[in-house]
């Protein structure tokens, strides 16, 4: 089989629209003939129909370079006289499964190639918007507040002095008891705490902590969500407070997220061991985390489940991890990364996103997967994104 610029789009898309189950006569009909050309498009078409397969295409493309890896997509592409060895799970396979991935809404390498990759603009509308940058303040005991440089990268508290990680003092804490730094929609930062402890922040997200860990725990509190590397000290729990739930832990990695918006508080633990000790009922228990599991609180239950953690935790590496995700979440997400606000007409369908992209681009860029799910959008100069389902002529 031979690997064109024509074909590969136009069999990915109708694929997604299989997987969709919203193909037209025309196009199973289309479909189905590609299918039986030969046992080649079979294989490839069983493969980008298997969630597993799936699974493997996306870890492969993460680990390129994409510039790089495009330039040698195009080379194939336009040597229609080549004939593409058989794959183990291949470039063949995760070129074309790349493009499968457009059914739950990935950015890959083929929908690179209706970007224009080669430094054109790829915005569908005149507006655009970036993607979050280093944003804070920074509210203390005394009433000042501080909006932290985002040329800076992080900020540091001792009982001393609060500065970025070059030094530079942005005050001292003489007569400061405790600390609050918040991140905008649009923002995120880092900051280390005064036992060494480091937490990233997300967007709208918050972080109170006291300036010296004194008594018997080391007790914080968070809204939104937050990344922890905790040092350790047994003689000093540390213990991180949101609205759902309590986290008790000696030193280990973990991620909570516990935006109000969600169903529900996750926590994810990378490293470690954690007590999750729930607050929405008294009938529930505490719940010890292994790494690699997830615990999610509502109103009357937990759920423990086991993650792939390196996915969960994908934003603090600046990816998006939309895995299984429904458009609602994933627009909620994308809300508060861009800092706009999303407008979804009744009827359009929740559908389900696989897969991933890079947090640095720009919005027009991640709202390109709409439009491979039949989905249209509108952005305004005021920061607002309306999402319509497409209405074909």
């Amino acid at each position: 089989m031979h690997l064109n610029k024509e074909e590969a789009p136009r069999i990915s898309f109708l694929i997604r629209k299989k997987i969709n189950d919203n193909l037209t006569a025309f196009e199973a009909e289309e479909l189905a003939s590609w299918v039986s050309a030969s046992s080649r498009n079979e294989e490839l078409y069983q493969q980008c129909l298997d969630k597993g397969d799936q699974k493997k295409a996306f870890e492969y493309l993460e680990k390129i370079h994409v510039a790089s890896a495009w330039k040698d997509v195009k080379e194939q592409l336009n040597n229609t006289e080549r004939q593409i060895e058989k794959p183990k799970i291949g470039r063949l396979f995760a070129y074309i499964a790349a493009a499968c991935l457009i059914v739950f809404g990935s950015i890959t390498l083929i929908t690179q190639w209706y970007q224009k990759i080669d430094n054109q603009d790829i915005a569908n509308s005149p507006i655009d918007y970036k993607p979050a940058n280093n944003q804070a303040t920074i509210k203390l005991s005394n009433g000042k507040s501080y909006t932290l440089d985002n040329n800076q990268e992080s900020v540091s508290i001792n009982s001393t002095s609060i500065a970025y990680s070059n030094g530079q003092e942005i005050t001292s804490t003489d007569d400061i008891t405790s600390a609050e730094i918040h991140t905008p929609r649009g923002g995120y930062y880092k900051i280390i705490l005064p036992d060494g402890t480091k937490a990233q922040l997300n967007a709208a997200s918050s972080l109170s902590y006291p300036l010296t860990f004194s008594g018997n725990k080391r007790e914080v509190s968070i809204t939104g969500e937050v990344y922890f590397e905790v040092t350790p000290n047994k003689k000093q729990p540390f213990v991180v407070q949101s609205k759902q739930q309590e986290i008790e832990v000696l030193g280990t990695t973990f991620n909570i997220n516990a935006y109000e918006a969600n169903s529900g508080t996750k926590t994810t633990l990378v490293e470690g061991k954690v007590k999750v000790i729930p607050k929405t009922n008294k009938t529930l228990l505490p719940t010890i985390l292994q790494p690699g599991q997830q615990s999610v609180i509502t109103t009357n239950k937990v759920f423990l489940q086991e993650i792939d953690s390196k996915s969960e935790i994908a934003w603090i590496n600046g990816k998006f991890n939309f895995d299984g995700k429904k458009l609602k979440e994933v627009m909620q997400e994308l809300s508060r990364w861009y800092d706009i606000d999303v407008i979804i007409d009744h009827d359009v369908p929740n559908i389900e996103f696989f897969g991933g992209t890079f947090r640095n681009n720009n919005l027009s860029t991640i709202l390109t997967l709409l439009e491979h799910n039949d989905i249209t959008y509108t952005l305004s100069t005021d920061k607002k994104l309306f999402i319509k389902k497409l209405i074909k002529k």
